[in-house]
C-alpha cells in the first residue's frame, strides 16, 4: 500500500466543509483525523490517488472470487431484501461490483442488472464466468449513464474507498430514478463494537479506507445532495446499512 506524499495538502471536510481537524493517530505515515465540526473521520492529507488505486489489483479480486459460491448466495439475500421492501423490478446498478456477484443475483431476480468496477480482471471474470453483459470497467463518474436511469443503486463496502465523495454522490443523485433507492454499506465508526482505540480497528486501512462514517455523517453527506434516508438497518457487526432516496419536496 502506498503512503501519502510528504507534500500533500489537507482537504476540507467533504461533509461539512470544515477546515479544522483533530489528529487521532498516525498509521503507515498517514494521518487519521476527525473533523472538529461534524466528526467525520478521514485520512488527511489524503493519499495519492495512484496509491489508493494500487490497493485494488488482480490479487485483491482473486481473493474475492475464490469465495464465489458463498458470495452468490449472500448477494441473492441482499437483492431479495431490496425487492421485498423497496423496488420489485427495473434497472439495478452495483457500483464497485468486483466480479459481479450482486449483478448476477439481481439479474437472476428479474432486474436489468448492471455493474461498474475499476479492476479489469474482476470485470473479465464477471463477463466470462458469470455471463454478465452489462459490466463496465472504470469509475462510475466516467460512464455517462443517462439521467434517472437506475431504480436501484448499490454500493457495498465502496464509499469509504472513494477519493471525491461529493462528486460520487452528485452522480448517484443524477442517475437515480424518482422512487428509486440507493443502498450503502460501509464500516460504522460509532458502532458499539468498534474499539475505542480506533488505531486498533481492523477497518482502519491506510491508503484504502479513506473515510470512516457514523450514521450522522453519512446522512448529512447525502442530504447535502438532496437524498434522504428511507431506512436504516440495525447491524450486529460494526457496519452501517442505509437506504437513501430522492428527497420529496413538500408543497407550501
Amino acid at each position: 500500500m502506498g503512503k501519502a506524499s510528504a507534500a500533500a495538502a489537507e482537504i476540507a471536510c467533504p461533509v461539512c466543509g470544515g477546515g479544522q481537524f483533530e489528529l487521532l493517530f498516525t498509521k503507515r505515515d498517514e494521518s487519521f483525523v476527525r473533523c472538529k465540526a461534524c466528526t467525520l473521520m478521514l485520512i488527511n492529507p489524503p493519499p495519492d490517488p495512484d496509491s489508493s488505486s494500487a490497493t485494488y489489483d488482480e490479487d485483491y479480486s482473486q481473493a474475492y472470487i475464490r469465495k464465489a459460491d458463498k458470495k452468490l448466495k449472500r448477494c441473492a439475500g441482499w437483492v431479495k431484501r431490496v425487492r421485498r421492501r423497496f423496488v420489485g423490478s427495473g434497472r439495478w446498478l452495483d457500483v464497485g461490483c468486483s466480479a459481479g456477484f450482486v449483478v448476477r443475483a439481481a439479474a437472476d431476480h428479474g432486474f436489468d442488472a448492471h455493474g461498474v468496477e475499476v479492476e479489469s480482471a474482476a470485470v473479465e471474470y464477471g463477463r466470462d464466468a458469470l455471463k454478465l453483459k452489462n459490466l463496465r470497467c472504470g469509475f462510475l463518474e466516467d460512464q455517462g449513464y443517462p439521467d434517472s436511469f437506475f431504480d436501484v443503486i448499490s454500493l457495498y463496502d465502496v464509499i469509504e474507498h472513494v477519493p471525491d465523495l461529493n462528486h460520487l454522490v452528485t452522480e448517484l443523485d443524477r442517475i437515480l430514478a424518482p422512487g428509486g433507492v440507493i443502498e450503502i454499506r460501509t464500516p460504522n465508526v460509532d458502532h458499539w463494537q468498534t474499539p475505542r482505540d480506533l488505531s486498533t480497528w481492523k477497518e482502519v486501512k491506510p491508503s484504502e479506507h479513506l473515510y470512516y462514517f457514523s450514521f450522522t455523517t453519512l446522512k448529512t453527506l447525502f442530504e447535502n445532495h438532496g437524498l434522504s434516508v428511507r431506512h436504516k438497518r440495525a447491524m450486529l457487526k460494526p457496519a452501517l446499512n442505509v437506504y437513501f432516496g430522492k428527497t420529496v419536496a413538500v408543497a407550501p
